[in-house]
């Protein structure tokens, strides 16, 4: 319960500084005139649950990707990714301890729904390739015999969705989103759900 405690602790406190250093950047770029190319770095991090073939978790996941606008109103956003991530059953009954770690290649498509100004609502469509690998331990269902250790690795793959609130102001080198919905669905089972928030960075023309 105590190492649970702390983890929790740790993602709260990662996901409220990502808050702040956002709302910070915000403000100290208010009413500065910048112009920035259609290209910019994109990250983010959230919390999420997983489940493949054989293994089920919740954990803490960051990912990093390259972002390229597309039409003279950038309403749409071709973005090539890699997601990370670290599970464990926390809050998960009845089933092995287990910690594994997963990589995920991805190709998402943005595009702005509804726009109002600098404010987006955002819908996104893509495809990925995961890769899963970690250690499977004891417990679970007395009838499934799980008494001693092994590691496993998987492959999987599909398809995923997700839905975004975005602030992209056209002066600001940064831009922000907050993902509640992420959903990622592939073959053998998979399936991975996540909040995101996330921060872009612009690169200058």
């Amino acid at each position: 319960m105590i190492f649970l405690e702390r983890k929790i602790k740790v993602w709260l406190m990662s996901l409220s500084f990502t808050l702040f250093s956002a709302y910070s950047i915000f403000a100290q770029e208010a009413g500065q005139e910048v112009e920035y190319g259609k290209t910019s770095i994109k990250t983010g991090i959230g919390i999420g649950l997983n489940e493949g073939y054989r293994e089920i978790g919740s954990g803490l996941i960051y990912s990093i990707g390259w972002q390229k606008s597309l039409g003279e109103k950038n309403r749409t956003r071709i973005n090539p990714n890699l997601t990370f991530g670290g599970f464990m059953p926390l809050g998960i009954t009845d089933t092995r301890d287990q910690f594994y770690r997963l990589t995920t290649l991805g190709l998402n498509i943005h595009y702005d729904l509804i726009r109002y100004k600098s404010v987006s609502i955002v819908t996104t469509g893509g495809g990925f390739v995961n890769y899963s690998r970690g250690l499977l331990g004891t417990g679970g269902w007395p009838e499934a015999n799980n008494n001693s250790s092994e590691y496993f690795y998987s492959l999987y793959f599909g398809g995923n969705a997700s839905v975004a609130l975005r602030v992209d102001s056209a002066n600001s080198k940064y831009a922000f989103e907050i993902r509640p919905i992420n959903i990622h669905l592939g073959n053998k089972g998979f399936m991975l759900g996540y909040f995101m928030i996330g921060l872009d960075f612009k690169i200058k023309k």
